[in-house]
């Protein structure tokens, strides 16, 4: 087999529309994410709005324009400390969970833990089995649950008391961005509780 190839960091993705910023790990996982998944099928038409890291190791949490993915990536689990030899060439993404925004009825933070609960009628979250896309990608095969129950509730917890009123508050923001362009019976957020 030889030996293992890994990169420094995970490749950055420039768009002609766009200026160049400075690197950032969470943006270069979350657009690998929406690019590599299922060969970039799955997610080829979301849009990045924010990824960040999750305090529990080597997850992280991608909100797009109408989704929130919670993403699990075992080659990440060592980012930031000095053991980190760095990135595979090909990472195996696990999607954990998939909650449509639209589904979203209350949201608040306390601490660094964002609580987010939905309507499962609305809701893309569901039971999963791990396989093997063609490319190598680890991903969940969806399943519906036997007894599905009418709200479900997802917790974040973040780095940080701050990190997690930032995430909050962009969640809520394209939300509402989605509402106003129309998502359709989209039910009402219920106000934020900042502690």
């Amino acid at each position: 087999m030889g030996p293992q190839h890994l990169r420094v960091r995970l490749p950055r993705y420039l768009s002609a529309e766009l200026p160049l910023r400075p690197y950032s790990w969470e943006d270069a996982v979350g657009t690998a994410v929406l690019l590599e998944v299922d060969d970039g099928l799955k997610f080829k038409d979301e849009v990045l709005v924010l990824c960040k890291s999750l305090k529990d190791a080597g997850k992280f949490v991608v909100l797009t324009e109408k989704l929130i993915l919670i993403i699990r990536c075992s080659s990440l689990v060592d980012l930031g400390k000095p053991e980190f030899r760095g990135v595979v060439t090909e990472p195996e993404w696990t999607v954990e969970v998939e909650v449509a925004l639209e589904s979203v009825i209350h949201s608040d933070v306390d601490g660094e833990v964002v609580h987010i609960v939905g309507s499962s009628s609305e809701t893309l979250v569901r039971q999963s089995q791990h396989h093997r896309n063609r490319s190598g990608v680890r991903m969940k095969q969806w399943n519906e649950p036997q007894t599905p129950l009418p709200l479900f509730q997802t917790n974040l917890e973040l780095a940080s008391k701050e990190e997690a009123e930032y995430f909050l508050r962009v969640l809520l923001s394209a939300i509402e961005q989605g509402k106003e362009q129309g998502w359709g019976n989209v039910y009402l957020l219920h106000q934020i509780n900042i502690k």
